[in-house]
């Protein structure tokens, strides 16, 4: 697995490239351009010179390095040797060089109009030594950062042909003899008496990419473009107007430098594209313009290098241009909301330009959160919600959707306070038609509240009129109904019909309960409970009975002059009473002592007409 750049390597590091299978060692000479007033830019990169010999050859029939066999050998049989993803990299330069032959016929060339060439032999110039050396050396080069100068830098020009040190060819020809070459000798310092016929060795150099990685072992090994991402993944279903997410799968890449991805969209087929998202991610958004008629996007990977991979390319999606529907006009939510009660919203009808109005969404926000929890979805105008107790405000919000789920915007109700006072209640076993009385009754009854601290008020109305007021009670006291339930209170009554209301009230909330009963009372009997005891005898009385005593009625008066005795007289003094005459009383026994009473009792007649006593008064002696 690579590990480091080859422009990160050292100049003097050893790498390795494959020359005819087997592996050889280049020695880092020079990182980028040596200079770039004598250079061609394309010398910018690494380069690497083949650290010992690999053949021997003649120069070639003069000292012109352009016109050279060993050039010629270098770009063809020995180029074709090199491993053929390094081949396929290593530059096409421009380097110095004497542009004819040494001995005065030749000139320099340098920068763009250098030898173009892709393996070459090094240059005096190159490995160190200039004119100062020898006047006969060309200016075709720039040292280069390995090697020192003049006789400092013989070491590192020492290389071997096996176990051998080996004298090794330069480009340079000598300028002052058309057949001489310069040449390294065995001990790394120059020779120019070697003659373009002579065999030499020869140690091939060339620039490689800075961008090239260096595994572990030191071998170089050229960028592979990213793997094509397997998928892509788009909507099936596209609404024009809406935002889409396209995403795809992540590609892999041998030397790790993936860079990113590159996405494009297409509205016509395939015909064009345009580019929508550049960058590192496996996913991005899209928005369809309305009126869009069809979509498809495609996707590739690149490197830190520039090498992409193949297109992967989604199918055709048709766009859907659906219109959204409107807004409901208007939600409707009642002013009075009640704890632990339920709650009835209604909104009205949305519009849909494209006839498919599906429904409603309403949502719920409670104690003045901005957050809302949808609790209906359907096509209905109204939903009834449960409010729970205990929430401090209610609001709702309703918003339409047709068959696309194309939604419209929010149409929000006001803020409703939510009371959640518990009204008390009234409990009683009695029924709520007490059917017809003759006599006083009891209706029995409880009140009850369910908030703790609440205390009642409790009315009791006859009719319509108070008839009691109860403060302070608390909950769970068990009641009666007062005016029905004495004989003195009954007696106030009159015949007929009568409704009872009783109603409990905590301060915030009322309670009723009502009741009805019929009076029916066909007769009735006065009298003293205590009889009007007197010292002496009674002889003479007088009674006047004053109300409405109907001509049919049976009416009865009595009366006694010894109320204490077991056994009284009692006279009756009927025709009396209704004529106002003095009452004689017979009776002359009074064995407890003289004491005075009545009895008045009428009974209703045939007629039915009612009647009542309203007084009773009279006086004795």
């Amino acid at each position: 697995m690579a590990n480091v750049r080859l422009g990160a390597k050292a100049v003097g590091s050893i790498v390795k490239i494959k020359v005819n299978g087997a592996s050889k060692d280049f020695i880092v000479v020079q990182q980028g351009n040596p200079n770039t007033s004598t250079y061609d830019s394309s010398c910018a990169g690494t380069w690497l010179l083949m650290k010992d010999i690999y053949t021997t050859s003649t120069f070639g029939n003069n000292n012109s390095y352009k016109d050279s066999s060993i050039h010629t050998y270098l770009n063809g049989t020995f180029y074709n040797l090199i491993d053929s993803d390094i081949r396929a990299a290593i530059k096409q330069v421009k380097i110095p060089y004497l542009n004819g032959t040494g001995g005065g016929d030749g000139s320099l060339a340098t920068g763009a109009n250098g030898l173009s060439t892709k393996v070459f032999l090094l240059s005096g110039y190159e490995v160190g030594w200039t004119t100062s050396d020898d006047i006969n050396f060309p200016k075709d080069g720039i040292r280069l950062a390995y090697f020192g100068s003049g006789s400092g830098g013989n070491s590192k020009r020492v290389a071997y042909n096996g176990s051998s040190t080996a004298m090794w060819w330069l480009r340079s020809p000598h300028t002052n003899n058309y057949g001489s070459v310069w040449a390294v000798n065995t001990e790394g310092s120059y020779d120019a008496g070697r003659w373009n016929y002579f065999s030499c060795d020869v140690r091939p150099a060339l620039i490689l990419p800075s961008t090239l990685f260096v595994s572990n072992d030191g071998t170089v090994s050229t960028n592979t473009a990213p793997s094509t991402p397997w998928n892509i993944s788009v909507p099936s279903s596209i609404m024009g107007g809406t935002n889409i997410s396209i995403s795809w799968a992540k590609s892999s890449d041998a030397e790790s430098n993936l860079a990113g991805y590159k996405v494009e969209r297409s509205t016509d087929g395939g015909w064009s594209w345009s580019r929508i998202y550049q960058g590192t991610a496996t996913s991005t958004t899209d928005s369809i313009a309305f009126g869009t008629t069809s979509v498809m996007y495609r996707v590739k990977a690149y490197d830190t290098e520039g090498l992409e991979s193949g297109w992967r390319t989604s199918s055709r999606v048709t766009v859907v241009n659906n219109n959204a529907p409107s807004a409901p006009p208007s939600i409707a939510v009642p002013k009075d909301v009640k704890g632990g009660s339920t709650l009835v919203i209604s909104w009205t009808a949305a519009s849909d330009s494209d006839g498919n109005l599906s429904g409603y969404i309403l949502e719920r926000s409670t104690d003045g959160g901005s957050a809302y929890t949808q609790v209906y979805k359907g096509n209905a105008l109204t939903y009834t919600d449960t409010i729970t107790k205990g929430w401090s405000t209610v609001m709702y919000r309703v918003k339409a959707y047709d068959s696309y789920n194309a939604q419209s915007g929010y149409t929000t109700s006001s803020k409703r306070m939510v009371d959640n006072n518990t009204a008390p209640t009234i409990t009683t076993s009695s029924a709520a038609s007490l059917g017809t009385k003759s006599s006083g009754f009891t209706v029995s009854y409880s009140v009850d509240d369910e908030d703790a601290v609440d205390t009642l008020t409790v009315t009791e109305k006859l009719d319509g009129k108070t008839t009691a007021t109860r403060t302070g009670i608390a909950s769970g006291t068990a009641l009666t109904f007062e005016q029905a339930s004495t004989a003195d209170g009954f007696l106030r009554i009159l015949n007929g019909s009568h409704t009872i209301k009783i109603t409990a009230n905590d301060g915030k909330e009322s309670t009723s309960l009502n009741a009805t009963f019929t009076k029916s009372v066909t007769s009735a009997s006065v009298t003293l409970t205590t009889p009007l005891a007197v010292d002496g005898d009674i002889t003479v009385a007088i009674l006047q009975v004053s109300g409405s005593i109907p001509n049919d009625a049976a009416f009865k008066a009595e009366a006694t002059n010894n109320a204490l005795d077991d056994s009284p007289v009692w006279q009756d003094v009927t025709a009396e009473v209704r004529k106002g005459m003095n009452i004689v009383f017979e009776n002359q026994t009074a064995s407890a002592g003289a004491a005075f009473n009545f009895r008045i009792s009428v009974e209703r007649g045939a007629s039915g007409e009612s009647g009542y006593i309203a007084s009773i008064q009279g006086g004795f002696q």
